[in-house]
């Protein structure tokens, strides 16, 4: 018994050792921003402030270390020869890419990140039509630590409006790598009022970024990817500025590759949202009406996604690896030239919170 006690306190004895002093020769990194400018890798570290005797609490949250080189392990070393403390990965949140990077230097970036002992691949990744440097650096009073933040963004994101796509780094590695499959990550931006927002969704083919879907589309990937899909709305016209909406809440979609098509098959559950026409919603024919009619705008709307999956030759739905997984055949790009069918069984719920109103 006293062994164990003992045990059991050891780890509580060595956390104490670690003192203020010591947390004060760390720079703890939690976000990075890697760039391609002028043939060289270009890395932004944010990092936590530890804050120093005489410091106030109003002192900056973070502070920021730029250092290029010729390759991207290069960039990494110079910036320990820019400050007086130890680098410190284990609490990096977000690495974020700008386009130019995910378009064209990519496969060193996983390169380095993949070997490199310093980073656990525990993080998020992301792509900025920025500066990854502006984007990392872009703190303000109400955000002091970009990397929290953007998280924050796609959590908030995919419990509401799901267009944001995110996973651990080692999964989208783990995409990259594997035959028949393809990643996809999020895209910021920072907007007109130099705010960070959400701007969609890149996907992949290889270590390239070879198409970006927007806001909306990037909810129909999440669908099609039964990525955390609880409210993804779709839109029909029923006349001059008249329109009904419904918000998907519960889906189970399957794409199912064969030999000569691909079958794309569907169970929605939906509400009405809002509806500026002139539908009797007591009627239980409305339903039905609606169900038909929205069932086709769905369809409609997962071709117009997948279409630009077979134009751009992506599997970052895994599709190839699904015809693979069924016939056992490495012909990972069969299905971008094939035909697509539609399934859809759409659900209205009757009992669904209704907005009538009168133009």
């Amino acid at each position: 018994m006293k062994k164990i006690l003992l045990i059991f306190f050891i780890p509580f004895i060595l956390g104490g050792c670690y003192d203020y002093n010591q947390l004060n020769d760390l720079a703890i990194i939690s976000g990075i921003g890697i760039d391609y400018e002028n043939h060289e890798f270009k890395v932004t570290f944010e990092v936590i402030s530890t804050k120093k005797e005489g410091e106030t609490s109003g002192s900056n949250s973070t502070y920021y270390i730029t250092s290029s080189g010729e390759n991207i392990v290069y960039a990494f070393t110079e910036a320990a020869n820019k400050i007086d403390k130890v680098l410190y990965f284990e609490h990096v949140e977000v690495v974020v890419f700008s386009e130019n990077v995910a378009k064209e230097h990519l496969n060193d970036c996983i390169d380095y990140l993949i070997r490199t002992e310093k980073l656990r691949n525990e993080f998020y990744a992301a792509i900025t039509r920025d500066s990854a440097e502006d984007l990392i650096s872009a703190s303000t009073k109400e955000h002091p630590i970009v990397s929290s933040y953007l998280v924050q963004l796609l959590e908030f994101n995919s419990q509401t409006y799901n267009s944001a796509y995110y996973i651990h780094f080692t999964k989208t590695i783990n995409s990259m790598l594997s035959e028949g499959e393809d990643a996809m990550l999020p895209i910021f931006k920072i907007n007109e009022d130099d705010a960070i927002e959400l701007d969609g969704l890149g996907i992949f083919k290889d270590f390239e970024l070879v198409h970006s879907f927007n806001s909306e589309d990037a909810s129909i990937v999440n669908l099609l990817n039964n990525f955390n899909v609880e409210s993804v709305h779709f839109n029909k016209s029923c006349g001059d500025n008249q329109n009904v909406i419904i918000a998907a809440y519960k889906s189970d979609v399957s794409i199912e590759p064969s030999n000569d098509k691909i079958s794309v098959k569907a169970t929605i559950n939906a509400r009405i949202s809002e509806s500026t026409c002139d539908y009797d919603f007591k009627n239980a024919e409305t339903y039905l009406e609606l169900e038909n009619e929205f069932a086709q705008v769905i369809a409609n709307e997962m071709d117009k996604v997948l279409k630009q999956f077979q134009v751009y030759k992506s599997n970052a739905l895994s599709i190839g690896r699904s015809y693979y997984n069924k016939y056992r055949k490495k012909d990972f790009y069969l299905w971008t030239t094939q035909d697509i069918e539609y399934e859809i069984n759409l659900k209205i719920n009757k009992k669904g919170l209704t907005f009538e109103v009168e133009t």
